[in-house]
């Protein structure tokens, strides 16, 4: 689950993608996951001072296709199987739902070394 930047950058891709007739064929699989580090800081979540945990994932996409309406791949055959995402996961919810409250808030392309696919 989404919030934040992240849900609204979600929300434009599905409906860009949508338009467009594509859609994912397979699953994507973690190959690899760092906790960078956690922040349990909950002084000002007006002003989004919540506890956030920053996680590097590698992600396998070895197993997946976008397609388009009339099932034509979409992807360029030059596609990396993996790669590497930064996720920043908070929880704005932490004084009533400390443990259920955590959601994507932001998340970027990060360059590092490939990981093996899952």
């Amino acid at each position: 689950m989404a919030i934040s930047t992240e849900l609204a950058a979600q929300e434009h891709l599905f409906k860009t993608e949508r338009k467009q007739g594509l859609h994912q064929v397979g699953t994507t699989k973690v190959a690899k996951l760092d906790v960078q580090s956690v922040n349990l800081d909950n002084s000002d979540p007006k002003a989004g001072k919540v506890p956030t945990v920053e996680i590097d994932l590698c992600f396998d996409v070895s197993g997946v296709d976008v397609v388009d309406a009339n099932g034509k791949s979409v992807i360029s055959p030059d596609r990396p199987d993996t790669g590497w995402i930064q996720f920043l996961v908070s929880n704005y919810q932490w004084d009533t739902n400390p443990d259920d409250g955590w959601r994507v808030a932001s998340s970027q392309d990060i360059k590092r070394a490939p990981c093996k696919a899952s």
